[in-house]
Order: C-alpha cells, then sequence, then structure tokens
C-alpha cells in the first residue's frame, strides 16, 4: 500500500505509454471496490475470482470521489444482483480505461455507459412498448438536453439517472476537460427512467388521461434535474428546478 500511494499514478501513466510493459503493469494496478471498504484496494485479478456466476464483464464507475459511485443510482442494480463495481476516482483513470479495454478476456465496461443488460431486459422491453408514447413525449420536452428516454435496467429505488452512449465522453472527463479551459459543447446525455417507481407510473397514467397535461413538462424537467444532481453534475437551469420544486411541494402542501 505504501508503494501504492507513492508510485500509483505513475504507474497507471505508464499504462498508456510504457506498451511493451503492459501487462506487467496491469497487474500491478490496485483500484477502489464496492466489495471492500474505503481505504482497501483490489487487483483485477481478484475482481475476476469474485465475479459470480453469469456476470462476464468487469464494471467500473468513474467520479470524482468514492461517496459520489456509492450513492450513484447508476449502481442500484448491480448492488442489487451483488456484482462488485470498481470505483475509478483518480483523474487519470479517466484516461487509463481507454487503454485498457480488456483483462483476462474479460471486458472493462463501464456501468454508466450504453444499454446495460443486468438479467431483466426481456421485462425493460415489454414495458417500453407500454410506456412507449409517453417517453417520446417526455423527450420532446427535454429535447435541448438529452439525446432520449428510455427505460432503465439500472434502477431499482430511484426514479431517474443520467447515462450515457457507449463511446460518449464521461460525465467527469468533460468536467475535466472544461476546468482545464477545452471549449466543447455540452454532451447530450440519456435519461433512463424507473418503470416500476411510483412518480414513473403516476406519470403514465396522467399521460393517458391527458397527452396534453401541462405538469408532464414540469416532471420531466424536474426528473432531468434530479437525474443530473444524483451524478453531481451541475443543474443547466438551477433557478427554473427550484421554481419547479416549490410549485410542485405548493401542490401537495
Amino acid at each position: 500500500m505504501v508503494f501504492w500511494k507513492e508510485f500509483g499514478r505513475a504507474l497507471k501513466e505508464g499504462l498508456t505509454s510504457e506498451f511493451s510493459h503492459k501487462d506487467k503493469l496491469v497487474s500491478l494496478l490496485l483500484c477502489e471496490t464496492s466489495a471492500k471498504p474505503a481505504g482497501e484496494l483490489t487487483t483485477l485479478a481478484d475482481y475476476v475470482l469474485r465475479m459470480p456466476e453469469g456476470q462476464n464483464d468487469i464494471f467500473y464507475l468513474t467520479a470524482e470521489s468514492r461517496a459520489l459511485c456509492e450513492s450513484s443510482p447508476l449502481l442500484e442494480a448491480f448492488k442489487e444482483k451483488g456484482w462488485e463495481v470498481l470505483y475509478f476516482v483518480d483523474p487519470v483513470d479517466e484516461i487509463v480505461v481507454e487503454y485498457l479495454p480488456e483483462f483476462e478476456g474479460k471486458r472493462l465496461k463501464s456501468a454508466a455507459k450504453g444499454d446495460l443488460d443486468l438479467g431483466e431486459k426481456k421485462d425493460i422491453e415489454a414495458a417500453a412498448a407500454n410506456y412507449k408514447d409517453m417517453l417520446g413525449a417526455l423527450q420532446g420536452k427535454l429535447d435541448e438536453w438529452i439525446k432520449s428516454v428510455r427505460l432503465s435496467s439500472r434502477l431499482t429505488s430511484s426514479p431517474a439517472c443520467l447515462a450515457s452512449d457507449e463511446h460518449d465522453m464521461s460525465p467527469t472527463m468533460e468536467r475535466m476537460m472544461r476546468m482545464s479551459g477545452g471549449e466543447l459543447p455540452r454532451q447530450k446525455r440519456i435519461l433512463e427512467l424507473n418503470a416500476k417507481h411510483e412518480i414513473v407510473r403516476k406519470l403514465q397514467e396522467r399521460y393517458e388521461k391527458d397527452a396534453n397535461d401541462p405538469i408532464l413538462a414540469d416532471y420531466a424537467e424536474l426528473l432531468y434535474g434530479y437525474a443530473a444532481l444524483a451524478e453531481g453534475s451541475e443543474l443547466p437551469d438551477p433557478v427554473r428546478f427550484n421554481q419547479l420544486l416549490a410549485s410542485l411541494m405548493a401542490r401537495g402542501a
């Protein structure tokens, strides 16, 4: 651990340049993980040994801190299934994962990217057929900020989260580039909704009663804001979000 604290970052940077020694460097790589308490690290080899039957990929999540990883709604289904997720919280990790597509024949896959199949693909597809029109209506109201709205296999208790396309830049990398002075347009993300959550089910009921119900637009913005805050991203319009939240609270008071 003392050696890793002193030279860990240098070893990670070596993965991006010392290709002739890549295998040796990868074997020395230590990572934060959901399977161990803060301060205890794991190797990729030990992660693979712990993989349960049915898990084929090595999953990871990048964020600015372990706390953000642990509280991320993106990991709810992973926790429920007992699947371990590596926490990549060092800024250089964003670059390392680009040079480390697999380990021992297992793909390294971001828990925040792509349309993951966590064992409920058929159920999600069946529900999506019923929710299709409502999801399209929400997408139309959020088109300025998102690519699409879809039902999620990642969520078990939260109503919404933001995911990225497979090859998109992570929100952590996007924030890092902006902080370093880079100029780039805000990436549009994918808003995923939990079809089993009461909020989403009630939105579907309201849509079925009146597809032009103005409250649908308000809830679309609130769900997007909720998902952005949950991952540590900035709200596109904090004043508007606060107004909508206050209005919602007033209606329920």
